[in-house]
């Protein structure tokens, strides 16, 4: 007996056009709901990044007497500069004294700890009725001895971080490299982490609270208590010795 292939009927067909479309508008509402969530977190990060800014310059009674707060090798990076300002650069305790024109501020490296003083002169007419200059005239920039640098390629968690889950000892361990002006430093305190996406409340603790400058390369370790309430995205802020950040996004989705 010869087996028949059977031939697919118009009621066939409609089941199967029906099931695609049901496909099709779950794929769409996942996607929409994933674009959303990405809108709504790249928002709040936005937010975050702001007031992380603004908290940084009014952190302390320390950084309010300072333009920046920087580390012996690093630059400033002031934008654009019109290159009819005069900058001088000075630093009375090391024999600094340098002339700068335009943007020759944001390459200048500042080597030598201490406290800096910046003139900033505009030689431009001002033709404007309402002109106001880009910088004070005069600010200070205070250079500490100390570099730290985060290594976020070999960062390691405890533990799957997943939503709804009660944590109390998550452990965030990173390698941090610190490097001292002439080994003048010998102990520092960990510095600050802190968490931020929707519905996260964590609290963050430091392991130890001393560092022991030996090795270049140090493993901090912090521990984490709380919960993820809802699907999100996580970034975890790292400060250095001047409260500035270094931030890891966390790129998967907590579900």
């Amino acid at each position: 007996m010869l087996n028949k292939e059977r031939i697919p009927n118009s009621s066939d067909s409609s089941l199967l056009l029906l099931s695609a479309d049901k496909d099709m508008t779950q794929i769409r509402k996942e996607s929409l709901k994933s674009w959303k969530l990405q809108t709504v977190f790249l928002l709040f990060f936005v937010l975050v990044g702001s007031f992380k800014s603004v908290a940084q310059n009014i952190g302390s009674t320390d950084s309010n007497q300072y333009f920046k707060i920087i580390s012996f090798g690093e630059k400033i990076d002031f934008e654009n500069i019109d290159q009819t300002i005069t900058w001088t650069v000075s630093n009375a305790k090391n024999n600094i004294y340098t002339t700068l024109r335009g943007n020759e501020i944001n390459d200048y490296v500042f080597q030598e700890p201490g406290e800096y003083e910046i003139n900033f002169q505009e030689n431009k007419p001002h033709d404007e009725e309402c002109h106001h200059p880009q910088f004070a005239e005069r600010f200070k920039i205070k250079v500490e001895p100390v570099r730290m640098s985060f290594d976020f390629s070999k960062i390691t968690f405890s533990e799957k971080i997943e939503r709804g889950r009660n944590y109390t000892d998550l452990i965030i361990t990173v390698p941090a490299e610190i490097t001292t002006k002439d080994n003048s430093i010998t102990k520092l305190s960990v510095p600050k982490m802190s968490v931020a996406g929707l519905g996260v409340s964590f609290t963050v603790e430091a392991l130890e609270k001393e560092i022991v400058i030996g090795n270049k390369t140090q493993l901090l370790k912090y521990k984490l208590s709380g919960v993820v309430n809802q699907e999100t995205y996580l970034m975890f802020d790292f400060y250095d010795f001047n409260n500035q950040a270094q931030t890891f996004n966390f790129h998967q989705i907590i579900k």
